[in-house]
């Protein structure tokens, strides 16, 4: 269930509250790697106080000596395998993501699970670049397309109201009690709209996607 204290009143992205609501839902243990991680390791989706984990973080040219650099976009030379790999609001900023997933495999034991999330309807943001947009569909398409299997996608949201309020966020969220309100009522349409029409609503307006595979060969 949704977490409508979070969604109301924290001042997180509403495209990242969903993430870490579903995130936190993940056993996850072992070796795990977190890509796109924050300096600041205490903001990333794998605390760096993770009892059961042992964490690995990646991002290009880091500030933090703790966070190793690893390219997704080239020939890996990390021989290192993991349980987990964690990619979160990665995928959207980089051109060659087909390169990518195919590191993914090769990062990950056999048995090994990626957990990943990307934005669909949300503000273009750079970090340096922001390249593409992954729908349910593709998304499928290329967890297979990469021998991927026991593939689970899930879209983030509850629909278009507050899909709209997700995009206007960076200019509400300065009038902060205007925006909860507005939050509120968009929940409330959106889930009035789920018993009224025949396809879930926020499986066509997503803030964003959740996927996991497991590689098995």
């Amino acid at each position: 269930m949704m977490n409508f204290f979070d969604l109301i009143f924290t001042n997180k992205s509403i495209l990242r509250i969903f993430q870490i609501e579903k995130f936190q839902k993940e056993n996850i243990s072992g070796e795990c790697i977190e890509f796109g991680a924050d300096d600041n390791l205490k903001k990333n989706f794998i605390k760096p106080f993770s009892k059961d984990c042992k964490i690995t973080y990646s991002n290009l040219n880091p500030n933090n000596k703790d966070i190793i650099n690893i390219d997704l976009e080239k020939n890996l030379f990390h021989e290192k395998t993991y349980d987990y790999v964690i990619v979160f609001n990665v995928l959207e900023h980089l051109s060659d993501y087909k390169k990518a997933f195919k590191n993914f495999k090769d990062l990950l034991k056999k048995e090994g699970k990626i957990i990943g999330s990307t934005p669909f309807l949300f503000r273009v943001h750079g970090a340096p670049k922001d390249y593409v947009r992954f729908t349910n569909q593709y998304l499928e398409k290329i967890l297979k397309e990469n021998n991927f299997q026991e593939i689970k996608i899930e879209e983030l949201g509850t629909g278009p109201f507050l899909s709209s309020i997700s995009l206007l966020r960076s200019y509400l969220k300065y009038i902060p009690i205007f925006y909860q309100t507005l939050l509120i009522i968009a929940v409330m349409i959106d889930k009035l709209l789920k018993l009224l029409i025949k396809t879930d609503p926020k499986k066509i307006y997503p803030v964003g996607y959740i996927f996991s595979a497991k590689k098995i060969d």
